[in-house]
């Protein structure tokens, strides 16, 4: 049976050259972390709203583009906002209970978002996370923290809600978005949520700006056993020494949120590689999954698609969807990277490289950027100057059993449309044949 090996590349323009640095592909040396997927946001808040009002054809394929497998952003997480009756950005989401006597597990839109998800791809992963509390559950300081078991009650009966009511189990929990932690209500979650019979569902922290939380996990045993995950949001591309030392996963629970139509689809592009090249972080979820709110409203076009038109039925596909896909379409949570300077790395003028192999080590996938600084600012945090020389060449030799495994290579490309390049969206430039070495394009 031929074995196909995928060679992706993203970049602004491409030069071939004769001369250029080589890079080892490599897992006799063992493996780096495991992937655990490319996913974006429902929620924070009220972001998603107009897309079920769509026509139902339309709906569908902007559906498709989202989540149905090997077609356009091929999402692998899905995340939604749990609503807490609160004004979360763009709207207020519902709360399944607005009161201690209340539920309601049929309010809001983001269940049958995720059934629909579910129905594309039965394997995508679901994480839903708070960005607030209703008033019954709060405190003086208008925490969540009133009482902190029903405050874990309150979580618990949404995850059961979600499998009792729309047969969904739940992956993915968060704390509270963008909030301060409470240790003893991590620890009181996590139990909570055991007792239920719902110890598959996995705890990711604590949804911050930064790794404050590593520094906590590190001296409180109970506390990292009780985590799955650390998820940080806009992390730049970098994590923390003591954050990459607990051996969790580190994730970029949410980044991007780029309007810009020039630098996003360059931004997610750099950060999608970097995100584990600079940070180790097997996991980046996008906010937004869609703009579907209405023009004028903050964050307006911060959603890999766009569609803020029911009556029309209009919607964008823009070339965010084709950069996400260069990652998504050809790797599944549980494959492994390779370890840095053995298949993932920077490249020596400018731009990054990861590559992921299969569990089974049958399939192979090497994903190639280099955009330069000015198209692929992000809106946060800054950006620090860097230099990508046009007209590099770059050599992968494949070396041990992956030399003698791979023999075709099928390449997809992309280029960044900025100011005066035109874009190439997800371009199939076809297989063929491997020896030792594969020479890429370079970018400019």
């Amino acid at each position: 049976m031929e074995v196909l090996i995928k060679l992706l590349v993203l970049d602004l323009c491409c030069i071939y050259g004769i001369n250029g640095a080589s890079y080892k592909i490599d897992n006799s040396v063992g493996y780096g972390r495991t992937f655990d997927g490319i996913g974006a946001i429902s929620g924070g808040g009220a972001t998603s709203k107009l897309l079920i009002n769509y026509p139902t054809e339309q709906r569908s394929q902007i559906l498709d583009y989202l989540f149905k497998p090997n077609f356009g952003a091929s999402l692998q997480i899905f995340k939604v906002e749990i609503g807490g009756d609160i004004q979360s950005t763009d709207g207020t989401e519902a709360s399944h209970m607005h009161n201690s006597w209340d539920e309601n597990y049929n309010r809001g839109y983001e269940w049958w978002m995720m059934k629909e998800a579910k129905k594309r791809n039965p394997d995508i992963k679901l994480y839903g996370l708070p960005w607030g509390f209703p008033g019954f559950l709060k405190d003086a300081y208008d925490r969540p923290w009133g009482n902190i078991q029903s405050t874990a009650d309150y979580i618990v009966k949404w995850v059961n809600g979600a499998h009792v009511y729309h047969n969904l189990t739940m992956d993915y929990i968060g704390i509270w978005n963008e909030s301060p932690y409470n240790i003893t209500y991590i620890k009181t979650l996590r139990k909570s949520l055991d007792n239920a019979g719902f110890g598959k569902t996995m705890i990711i922290a604590s949804d911050q700006n930064g790794w404050h939380i590593a520094g906590d996990m590190d001296k409180d045993a109970e506390l990292k056993d009780a985590i799955f995950g650390l998820g940080s949001h806009y992390p730049g591309t970098y994590s923390t020494q003591t954050a990459f030392t607990l051996n969790k996963p580190l994730w970029a629970s949410e980044d991007w949120g780029c309007p810009d139509e020039l630098t996003g689809p360059g931004c997610l592009a750099r950060t999608l590689n970097q995100n584990y090249v600079n940070g180790y972080m097997t996991s980046t979820i996008i906010w937004n999954i869609i703009s579907s709110y209405y023009y004028g409203l903050p964050w307006y076009n911060s959603g890999i698609m766009t569609a803020s038109e029911p009556w029309s039925g209009h919607y964008i596909v823009p070339q965010n969807i084709w950069v996400t896909a260069h990652t998504t379409q050809f790797t599944s949570i549980g494959w492994k990277y390779l370890k840095h300077g053995y298949g993932v790395g920077k490249l020596n003028e400018g731009g990054s490289y990861v590559v992921l192999i299969s569990p089974d080590e049958q399939d192979l996938t090497i994903i190639i950027e280099t955009l330069s600084h000015d198209s692929s600012i992000c809106t946060r945090p800054p950006l620090a100057p860097y230099n990508v020389v046009a007209g590099q060449t770059a050599t992968f030799k494949l070396a041990g059993i992956l030399k003698q495994r791979f023999t075709s290579l099928n390449t997809w490309y992309s280029k960044i449309g900025y100011y005066k390049f035109p874009s190439v969206s997800f371009e199939n430039r076809g297989p063929s044949t491997l020896f030792s070495d594969i020479k890429s394009p370079v970018y400019d």
